[in-house]
């Protein structure tokens, strides 16, 4: 009886041990929401994108061919919006956001630029979908199964994120088809080459010279075409290469 009771308090214990953790983490949390973190100001953030973008980030040859205005909500900022640009070149996809400060630090102090850059080729994908407990249309960019970032639209510039978001896959789809066509095409060229090569004997011809014409040994050709001894006529198709990879 006693045991049980001793059981009992225990798991009591543990659990308001538990509920008083949950409580004093979520209190935290909106204490440091409410006190330490400033709102960003979406308009200053899409001019502060603007001006980092053009002032020296494309690299030679890049060119924006699309972009959208956006927001990134990170646990680290309090799930407080990043507000900026996601922008899609012709070499990769760029999001370059202002994070929310907070109140300690200077007014004047630079703002943190946020920056995720994905390549354009076949791991890089864009699947549109309803981010933040469903309040926004966004798009999850993913390249390769370890590196995955929602992007949800500013309010009012949705249909500029749908835009961008149906270039880059139509830019996309063409890449795979390309990547599928290369891929047939070397193969085509691999088994072309890895057939065997054949030669016709002419008048003058041995085995010996038709082996150091073709690089090869007399043996190999013995082998490679049933031959016992050393004779072979005029007209005869000789294998002189074998089928398979070449060096």
């Amino acid at each position: 009886m006693k045991e049980s009771e001793g059981i009992y308090r225990l798991g009591r214990f543990i659990k308001r041990l538990v509920i008083g953790g949950v409580v004093i983490t979520v209190g935290l949390m909106v204490f440091g929401y409410a006190v330490f973190m400033r709102h960003v100001d979406a308009r200053g953030a899409w001019q502060a994108a603007a001006r980092e973008l053009n002032g020296g980030m494309l690299q030679y040859g890049e060119r924006v061919e699309v972009f959208a205005k956006a927001f990134k909500r990170r646990p680290t900022d309090y799930y407080r919006a990043s507000n900026g640009l996601l922008v899609a070149t012709n070499e990769r996809l760029i999001f370059i956001g202002i994070s929310p400060s907070d109140k300690l630090r200077s007014e004047d102090a630079p703002p943190r630029i946020l920056q995720y850059e994905f390549p354009n080729d076949t791991l890089l994908t864009l699947k549109k979908r309803r981010l933040y407990m469903l309040t926004a249309k966004g798009v999850r960019i993913g390249h390769g199964p370890a590196t995955v970032q929602d992007f949800a639209a500013s309010p009012g510039d949705e249909e500029s994120l749908v835009k961008l978001t149906d270039h880059v896959n139509r830019r996309l789809d063409a890449l795979r088809v390309e990547a599928i066509r290369e891929t047939r095409i070397r193969s085509g060229i691999t088994a072309l080459i890895n057939q065997p090569i054949r030669y016709v004997v002419r008048r003058g011809d041995a085995i010996s010279s038709i082996a150091t014409r073709f690089d090869t040994t007399p043996e190999n050709i013995r082998a490679w075409n049933n031959i016992v001894g050393d004779r072979v006529r005029i007209g005869d198709t000789l294998i002189v290469k074998a089928e398979g990879p070449r060096p």
